[in-house]
């Protein structure tokens, strides 16, 4: 008969030949030795799946990461992993297109979950060649299915598919409510996401960015919808539309001077008829693509209702 005993602690494998009868004394030697080796060398918990100590690379993976109850395996995160309050907690490791790697490497992590973009790649490389799992999650389309694909496929990898569907379910009904208490007729009104304004014109989010889906699941007509991607907006374009909403990011508008300065903006005092409905969103918020869509959903809603 054969036994195999494996101390996981150590990685090492026994293994017994015990012969029944023709070896009495040496059978029960081994018996012995082995069951000291599991009673004293390994408890029951090496058994379990080891704790992988994670670094999460961008605010939307990082959100996503506690929503499924993660982040006790999460040791660090970048700068731009502001919610929730807990990953603000985490050490630092730099803007996620920006690592370093003695940053990384002094947490000590076997795994880094990085968002589209992250970088740079030489560091990437380097953190991989050092040992460490590096996971990057490219986001090549913003829609609902993409972002129900990228919760499911983090549940999935981390064993937390309860999580991921409850998530998916809270944030889809969400939306479904947010849509039912809309005052006004779908794209009857005409929003844009700004994220500055420089001589080439307004830069907007157009097709296949968060805020484009936002306002698509709010049921407003993006001005900017024919763009791809973060582009300037034709200023001539703009002035003849009339606008009835700016959405802009928190952390660009002191760069544009405040809130005051882009309603006194000429052009979008123009496209706004001498309005001021500008409205400061959550960075995140507005740019995410974490665990707060339904959110984001109903404070535009909200706001384009008292229109």
């Amino acid at each position: 008969m054969q036994m195999i005993l494996i101390n996981i602690r150590s990685i090492n494998i026994y293994t017994f030949f015990i012969t029944p009868m023709k070896n009495y004394r040496f059978a029960a030697s081994s018996l012995r030795v082995a069951l000291t080796l599991l009673i004293f060398g390994v408890s029951a918990d090496v058994f379990s799946k080891p704790e992988q100590r994670i670094i999460s690379a961008g605010g939307s993976i990082t959100e996503i990461l506690f929503g499924l109850n993660l982040g006790d395996s999460v040791v660090g995160v970048d700068s731009s992993s502001l919610y929730p309050k807990e990953a603000t907690e985490k050490p630092k490791v730099g803007y996620f297109r920006n690592l370093g790697a003695e940053g990384v490497m002094s947490l000590n992590p076997s795994l880094i979950i990085a968002a589209k973009g992250a970088g740079p790649k030489p560091v990437l490389n380097q953190l991989s060649s050092l040992g460490v799992e590096v996971r990057t999650y490219d986001q090549n389309s913003y829609t609902m299915e993409s972002w129900q694909k990228l919760v499911t496929g983090l549940g999935s990898e981390f064993d937390r598919q309860a999580e991921a569907q409850t998530m998916i379910e809270r944030v889809v009904t969400g939306i479904h409510q947010q849509q039912e208490e809309r005052k006004y007729a779908k794209d009857h009104l005409n929003a844009v996401a700004l994220l500055s304004i420089g001589q080439r014109g307004p830069v907007t989010a157009g097709q296949n960015t968060v805020p484009n889906l936002l306002l698509e699941l709010a049921g407003i007509n993006n001005l900017a919808g024919e763009l791809d991607g973060y582009k300037p907006f034709s200023s001539e374009v703009l002035a003849e539309q009339k606008l009835d909403l700016v959405l802009v990011p928190s952390h660009v508008v002191d760069g544009l001077g405040g809130k005051q300065a882009i309603c006194d903006n000429q052009l979008i005092k123009l496209a706004m008829q001498g309005e001021c409905n500008v409205h400061i969103m959550d960075g995140l918020l507005l740019l995410g693509f974490g665990t707060r869509l339904d959110l984001a959903v109903s404070e535009i809603v909200g706001l384009a209702n008292t229109r």
